[in-house]
């Protein structure tokens, strides 16, 4: 039995107009020249307790239709079609039903977090949902134990990785035991050790539970061994729907092979940027995140940063960039004030109007300067409803256009396909020929081997010496494709 049956599924962003035979048409019967389909007659049936992985180029609709498959947060604009949740239509279902059989974990985890402990976010939607206390509390345990969060159970929800908080996330929705649990880019933001541990936790509560799943990701290599089938998407349109071994040559097609090695041969300077001595913490009584932390950065080059989730990569960012003062150590600079940009891994936080049009002038970007690499945006659509690495394509774009002497980049390469991913290494490398300084936090190896100059492990608070591209990757055992 199917639990999804979606028939001549056609949506178009941000306009009042209705669809008709799927062509947009004004109140006054003209098309809109403006806005291009998101979504492109799609009809797709998925059976009751299957994975399905959706996958295909950055902008393609992956995002924009798993949300229209929760419709309290469906985006606004024109639809026409049919979707069919269990064998009713899913406009016919009450709140309460959508709350408790269709559950969604989003790209930005802080756009899903809404308390401010863990243990309180994994009874959030329980207590909504009406379940009585010691309902609560046993699920609550249930979810501690399974999915190992024990030990952060009391922590501020605010203090957490990227990684820790889509796990949370993933717990508070499984307590609720969905029936249809959608995924946008779940392991985007984690390191590759987390990315498995989250993937197998997946695993173990399908196999248990039987939840019906569809993730939409860019990284496949350990989602497709446990999918049942693959959604290709292109365009707003289904390319080929089916077990990967029948849709592996579409696949291809549609998606280009990994972006290659860099040789990096970084030239000798003295360091524009040095910290010395850097020690960090959140609060007087908890721990170091960094601590006795150095480092040097010179002009020219782009630096990246691994380590796992919750390593303190995203804290040394924000140190870099004044967001976060040090209680010890010395931040060192040629210049006297540097004009330093920082693209976080919410994007959506740089974003302050309500289109690409708007965002680009509010950057100074006029619309004869625009550059070639993002003229494909629809200018009339809102930043907010983009793909993910549409998001941060444009957001990247407003940080270069703003002229800084150094970017810093948490996960850049969040949301993106390896077409994308290119076109951000050329930026990123035109950026630098101007002797400015690239420094980016990521889990992205095929991307760093590619772009980065010098790379470092962050642990215990620290950095590891920084060596060129090339010769680190071929001393690290685990830190390769």
């Amino acid at each position: 039995m199917n639990i999804l049956e979606i028939s001549n599924l056609n949506f178009i962003y941000n306009t009042s107009g209705t669809l008709n035979n799927g062509q947009l048409q004004n109140v006054n019967g003209s098309k809109d020249i403006f806005s291009a389909p998101a979504l492109r007659d799609i009809n797709i049936k998925i059976p009751k307790g299957s994975i399905v992985t959706v996958c295909g180029p950055t902008g393609c609709g992956k995002s924009t239709l798993l949300k229209l498959l929760k419709q309290e947060i469906a985006p606004a604009g024109a639809l026409s079609g049919e979707i069919i949740f269990d064998g009713k239509p899913l406009s016919s279902l009450s709140a309460f039903e959508q709350g408790s059989r269709i559950a969604i974990l989003l790209q930005n985890p802080e756009d899903q977090i809404v308390t401010d402990k863990d243990w309180h976010e994994l009874a959030y939607g329980l207590e909504n949902l009406g379940y009585e206390r010691s309902s609560v509390e046993n699920r609550l345990a249930e979810m501690l134990s399974f999915f190992r969060l024990e030990p952060i159970a009391r922590t501020d929800t605010d203090k957490l990785s990227g990684g820790q908080k889509q796990l949370v996330l993933l717990a508070s929705l499984f307590a609720v035991s969905p029936e249809l649990l959608l995924l946008d880019e779940p392991i985007s933001q984690l390191d590759p050790e987390t990315s498995e541990l989250f993937i197998g936790t997946l695993k173990r509560l399908h196999e248990k539970l039987g939840t019906t799943i569809i993730i939409a990701e860019h990284k496949l290599k350990s989602l497709l061994p446990i999918s049942d089938s693959v959604i290709v998407m292109d365009k707003g349109s289904v390319k080929a729907y089916g077990p990967y071994k029948e849709v592996k040559t579409v696949l291809e097609q549609t998606l280009p092979p990994l972006i290659s090695e860099k040789d990096s041969c970084p030239a000798p300077a003295s360091p524009s940027l040095s910290l010395k001595n850097i020690y960090f913490r959140y609060s007087l009584k908890s721990p170091d995140v960094l601590e006795n932390l150095c480092a040097d950065f010179r002009k020219g080059l782009i630096y990246a940063i691994f380590g796992c989730n919750a390593a303190g990569k995203t804290t040394l960012l924000n140190v870099i960039s004044g967001l976060y003062k040090p209680q010890e150590g010395r931040i060192k600079t040629l210049q006297k004030k540097p004009k330093i940009a920082y693209l976080p891994q919410n994007a959506d936080l740089l974003f302050i109007s309500d289109t690409v049009k708007g965002e680009l002038k509010a950057s100074g970007i006029s619309p004869g300067r625009i550059p070639e690499h993002i003229r494909n945006l629809d200018p009339a659509r809102s930043p907010y409803d983009l793909s993910g690495g549409e998001k941060q394509l444009l957001a990247l774009t407003k940080l270069i256009g703003s002229d800084p002497d150094i970017i810093l980049l948490d996960e850049p390469t969040k949301g993106t396909d390896v077409i994308l991913s290119k076109t951000i290494l050329n930026e990123l490398k035109r950026f630098t020929e101007n002797d400015k300084i690239v420094i980016m936090s990521t889990h992205d190896i095929a991307f760093a081997k590619s772009s980065a100059d010098m790379c470092a492990i962050m642990s215990m608070g620290r950095l590891t010496a920084f060596k060129p591209g090339k010769e680190f990757f071929e001393s690290n055992r685990l830190y390769r494709i």
